[in-house]
């Protein structure tokens, strides 16, 4: 990482995340305080100290719930690309410590935006991502050597999970875990050769978001499936909560989610990487701020690896 030429972040320009609305982040130049001496010719930069232009925003957020077995919590980092990065460097701060243990239990994992990296070329990269413990927070890196960059159309995605160790099992977590980013270090690719940080707003440490924590877990049931399934839930129709089962011949990330008859999404249980297994989860009929959802007519997906399979289950009140 040490080619990146990092510029330092301006605190005011971030912002608070509002639940239940995607990412705001316009396409505007994100703007930072030039603390480059040298330029990569070798001579001075007489744009030292000024407050420069650094390239389209890249804006960041928690995802709303946190995924969560008895042992462990999953969170979501979502993004906005609205150029290509080459990477990412950030600090993850939380206010539960000896509630959530990272070094040693915890891993991390791609998103869709880190999985579908390529060069500027357009061939297929890889990017390499890396999270490790530091002084109670986490820090997270993802780098390429083969200038691997994200798409940078401006789409809202995934970009990694976080899953942290609950060394006191899921009695253990309170209601919601204020989250924040320390550092954050974004390379965009606008101004090459020069790369330069194009983050713009993100959830601060001076300014940290609540993710709820669900009042549903994952279980594990025992045993090796040969085959992938996701079964109909039961009860069904059911009134307040029903349970949700699948298969894993392998181990994957693994995304459940919960949609309305309109195709919006009403609440992801399951964002996380799994095991081989069987899987029951319980899903009591609210949506990701944790409010109950109307009766009707909701369908559930299971995605993970090429594996595909949705059903329709009656929610009466």
């Amino acid at each position: 990482m040490k080619h990146f030429k990092y510029l330092k972040t301006i605190p005011a320009l971030s912002l608070l995340v509002s639940f239940g609305l995607a990412i705001d982040c316009s396409p505007d130049s994100s703007y930072h305080v030039d603390r480059r001496i040298i330029l990569p010719d070798g001579t001075p930069n007489p744009d030292y100290g000024q407050l420069i232009a650094t390239g389209l925003c890249v804006c960041l957020e928690f995802g709303q719930e946190l995924a969560i077995t008895d042992s462990t919590v999953t969170l979501t980092v979502r993004i906005i690309d609205n150029e290509p990065v080459r990477g990412i460097e950030m600090d993850v701060y939380h206010n539960a410590p000896g509630i959530l243990v990272y070094d040693g239990r915890g891993s991390v994992a791609k998103g869709e935006k880190l999985e579908n990296v390529a060069d500027e070329n357009g061939n297929s990269r890889n990017m390499t991502l890396l999270a490790n413990e530091i002084n109670g927070h986490v820090k997270v890196m993802a780098y390429s050597t083969t200038r691997a960059r994200t798409t940078g159309d401006g789409s809202e995605g995934d970009l990694f999970y976080l899953t942290y160790h609950v060394p006191g099992g899921y009695s253990s977590l309170p209601d919601s875990i204020y989250f924040g980013i320390g550092l954050l270090n974004v390379p965009g690719t606008s101004g090459e050769p020069e790369i330069l940080n194009v983050a713009c707003s993100f959830p601060d440490t001076s300014d940290p978001v609540a993710v709820a924590v669900p009042a549903l877990g994952i279980e594990s049931v025992g045993g090796f499936p040969a085959e992938y399934r996701l079964a109909q839930n039961y009860p069904n129709p059911f009134n307040p909560t029903t349970q949700i089962s699948f298969d894993l011949p392998e181990p994957g990330i693994v995304v459940l989610t919960v949609y309305n008859i309109l195709g919006q999404r009403v609440v992801t249980p399951v964002n996380k990487k799994l095991g081989p297994g069987h899987y029951r989860i319980k899903w009591d009929g609210t949506n990701m701020a944790g409010h109950p959802v109307a009766s009707g007519i909701y369908f559930y997906e299971l995605r993970t690896g090429n594996f595909m399979a949705r059903k329709k289950m009656l929610l009466l009140r």
